[in-house]
């Protein structure tokens, strides 16, 4: 997907762009600014799909399996699962109706994608690696501490930064917009000054 994306902007003539992504967006700005560094600012990941670890990562196979035998109707548990409290009414429901009507196949080659396929980068030990050859500035908020933390100590790129937002679920910018609005706009500012 990030070198599809990379050529797309090539075709458009964006110059070098602030990738904001989110979930498994995150690995593919990432791997954007790994691969087409000159395509890319700086990147900004909103909870990213990538530094698996512990529990996560021994459960992928059986995910897998439910989602290459039930499709979008298991990862639509994921996430109605995936809002916090406070998340705006209609959210979760917009979620996994998207997430339905998205192809069974589509579903298990992504998730494939991202954990299983040659070049994955979402299982903590690769996503180290990837995100160690980084060399555009990175803005990474989690809504875990653990992730959070973790991440932290991935910076190699000066200007880089990680945020934690305790208190979002998992489509942190749709539960807080105005919020993700200024601090993409802060980051964004203080990356042009650079």
């Amino acid at each position: 997907m990030a070198d599809d994306l990379a050529a797309f902007l090539a075709r458009l003539g964006t110059g070098r762009m602030v990738a904001v992504e989110h979930s498994m967006g995150g690995q593919v700005v990432n791997l954007l600014a790994v691969r087409h560094a000159g395509a890319v600012r700086t990147v900004v990941a909103l909870d990213p799909a990538h530094g698996a670890h512990g529990d996560e990562v021994a459960g992928i196979p059986a995910r897998l399996a439910q989602y290459r035998a039930h499709g979008s109707a298991a990862a639509a548990g994921f996430i109605a699962g995936a809002f916090s409290a406070r998340a705006p009414a209609g959210l979760r429901t917009a979620h996994v109706r998207t997430m339905l009507g998205t192809p069974d196949h589509v579903i298990a080659q992504a998730y494939a994608g991202m954990y299983t396929g040659p070049g994955a980068v979402g299982i903590r030990p690769a996503s180290e690696a990837h995100l160690d050859r980084r060399t555009r500035p990175a803005l990474t908020v989690w809504t875990s501490a653990e992730a959070a933390e973790w991440e932290r100590g991935s910076l190699r790129v000066p200007g880089s930064r990680v945020e934690h937002w305790p208190d979002s679920g998992h489509y942190l910018h749709e539960e807080h917009p105005g919020r993700t609005v200024r601090l993409i706009e802060e980051w964004s500012g203080a990356e042009r000054a650079d």
